[in-house]
């Protein structure tokens, strides 16, 4: 499954993914932003997620070539047959406008460990959205026990997908998170960012090209998301950087990595600072 070059970075070898846009054409459309959309958001993110994956070397399939074309959600699901991974792109909606939380459905029986990447996706979502919480969620189905409830996952288990998901980026039917949710810079910082989650979770690196880039964590070569929640996280403690990567967060030059750091890195990664 993987590879190592002479400098050890680890690559992806034969890993397929399959993305899927929840809807097609214009459907879920939001109450409280009208100019919103469930299935055209969907279909942008799956799109740049694709571009995203691939720059890692994941072989990327969708379930479907055309936006305006459907396809039953089970046969959705089937259309994954020997793919690793599979995901199943959404936003949510509820009664209140007040509900803004991140949901990430994995197997209702935890198959091959599914919680892990489904709370990293689900916690590093909300914290990019800026919404309240990020949450993983699992249901079972009443009528095939054993199995899921939801059709899209019913069918990628059927076929014996390893890991399947749907994530719901928030709720279109809360402002905040709708309005984030129609700029396309923020659709493709949430790429970036899932992508980054996803690479790490099967241990793959891009290679940097030249020197590395100040700020640039993950090594990808570009700055994102990604890098400044891997920074917050050294310096909560929750993970343990590099010497090297020390180094590339030290990114105010003072010899220390702290929270100033991680503001200005995160000013980096929004646009309102250049790093020198």
């Amino acid at each position: 499954m993987f590879a190592t070059n002479e400098k050890g970075m680890i690559f992806i070898m034969a890993i397929k993914i399959m993305l899927d846009a929840g809807h097609y054409g214009k459907y879920n459309q939001s109450p409280v932003v009208p100019a919103y959309w469930e299935s055209e958001m969907t279909w942008k993110l799956h799109l740049f997620l694709k571009e995203e994956l691939e720059r890692y070397g994941f072989t990327v399939l969708t379930t479907r070539e055309k936006q305006e074309v459907d396809l039953p959600v089970y046969d959705r699901g089937l259309s994954a047959k020997g793919c690793d991974l599979f995901l199943s792109l959404h936003s949510n909606a509820a009664p209140t406008e007040s509900v803004d939380r991140v949901m990430v459905y994995r197997a209702f029986d935890n198959l091959n460990d599914a919680e892990i990447l489904a709370g990293r996706l689900s916690a590093a979502i909300a914290e990019l959205m800026g919404v309240s919480a990020g949450y993983v969620s699992t249901r079972e189905s009443d009528t095939y026990p054993g199995t899921e409830y939801y059709g899209v996952l019913r069918g990628a288990r059927k076929v014996n997908v390893p890991l399947y998901y749907i994530i719901e980026h928030s709720f279109h039917t809360n402002r905040k998170a709708t309005e984030w949710l129609l700029a396309d810079g923020n659709l493709r910082r949430l790429a970036v960012l899932e992508a980054g989650i996803i690479a790490g979770y099967y241990g793959v690196e891009l290679p940097a090209a030249g020197e590395p880039v100040k700020g640039d964590l993950d090594g990808n070569g570009v700055l994102n998301a990604l890098d400044y929640l891997l920074l917050k996280r050294a310096i909560l403690g929750t993970v343990e950087l590099t010497d090297a990567q020390k180094a590339i967060a030290d990114v105010n030059h003072d010899g220390k990595v702290n929270a100033i750091d991680y503001t200005l890195l995160k000013r980096a990664v929004l646009g309102t600072f250049k790093l020198s």
